[in-house]
């Protein structure tokens, strides 16, 4: 099994080589960076949440969409426990918590893509065709947006959710849960999702991505307003983060499929290097979702704003000491306010 994809095993009758290496590599790998991805997960997120919660009446438009990103990364960053026991000891919670971990995982992270996507557009239509911002900013076109990505990345999981089993798994010598599918079906339906999930859940997005901060930036850069500390930039940087995180897992699953058809050798050194590849990066991608957080901690004026207020709120000693924290929060406050660009209260 190519431990870290999610999908069946290789039978090793067929297979040119058994990557042993791979294996016990993950064993320790994978354990200790889903922990550690876990807790800072978990603890950056809850903030993210709570900030932007406490803050719900004066919300401005990328804020609805920022708060359902972290609510999938937090959700995300749930399954990881899952992931690590499983490496070490293999699946011990039975079929339910299969079909529910890998469809949550597969759920949250094509949300996340099309949640960007969305965020970027409304900034394209706004800022360079001049659309009104109050368009977007609806209740009833928030509410059916909304629930239209996460229907889309349910409609994702849907395979998860359907055929993801938990089985003994001889390669792996341990219960593993992965995509059941019927072993003469199995090749075709793994080159038939990689290529699905390759060009409609991650590339067709990033090029709407990079067609629409071109542009937005292209028009910043006639009008002259590049060299200011715009929060635009921020969710440029939330957007690349994701791009680097996910991108990589992308394309070593684009060399898999291509070796599948025949395009590229298959030998066991490239079977080996393959699996460490796909086991890293997708380690990277699952990273991502605690790493949001610290991208509005260190850019986030607003932000950190929030935060200084949270921590005066809950630590406050003295009237003194507060007035000045709130005094400081303040002046932080004011380096962000740039005129009929304000458009999230985290930035």
């Amino acid at each position: 099994m190519k431990l870290g994809t999610g999908y069946p095993d290789i039978d090793p009758n067929t297979a040119p080589c058994v990557q042993t290496e791979v294996n016990a590599f993950a064993r320790y790998f994978g354990p200790v960076i889903f922990s550690l991805v876990f807790v800072v997960g978990l603890v950056g997120n809850s903030l993210v949440l709570v900030i932007l919660g406490q803050s719900r009446r004066s919300w401005r438009f990328a804020d609805h969409y920022l708060f359902q990103l972290a609510v999938a990364d937090f959700l995300l960053g749930l399954t990881l426990p899952f992931r690590a026991v499983q490496f070490t000891q293999g699946w011990n919670f039975g079929e339910f918590f299969c079909k529910l971990v890998g469809g949550l995982s597969t759920m949250t992270t094509y949300t996340s893509i099309f949640l960007l996507t969305y965020i970027s557009a409304e900034r394209y239509f706004v800022m360079v065709r001049a659309m009104p911002p109050n368009f977007f900013l609806k209740v009833s076109h928030i509410y059916v947006t909304s629930a239209f990505f996460w229907g889309i990345g349910l409609a994702f999981s849907i395979v998860d959710l359907h055929f993801r089993t938990a089985a003994y798994v001889s390669q792996a010598k341990a219960v593993v849960c992965h995509l059941g599918f019927e072993a003469q079906e199995a090749g075709a339906w793994k080159l038939g999702l990689q290529l699905f999930f390759f060009f409609l859940g991650f590339w067709l997005p990033i090029l709407v991505m990079i067609y629409c901060y071109g542009r937005i930036f292209t028009k910043l850069h006639h009008a002259g307003l590049l060299s200011r500390r715009l929060p635009l930039r921020l969710l440029v940087a939330i957007w690349i983060l994701f791009v680097v995180c996910w991108g990589p897992f992308h394309c070593f699953i684009l060399m898999d499929s291509l070796q599948r058809v025949g395009h590229l050798q298959r030998d066991c050194r490239q079977e080996k290097l393959l699996d460490f590849g796909v086991l890293i990066s997708r380690s990277l991608g699952l990273a991502h979702c605690c790493l949001n957080p610290l991208v509005y901690t260190f850019g986030g004026v607003r932000f950190q704003r929030e935060l200084c207020r949270l921590f005066c709120y809950s630590h406050r000693r003295s009237s003194g000491r507060h007035h000045s924290g709130s005094q400081d929060c303040s002046q932080a406050a004011e380096q962000s306010a740039i005129q009929n660009m304000d458009y999230s209260i985290m930035m």
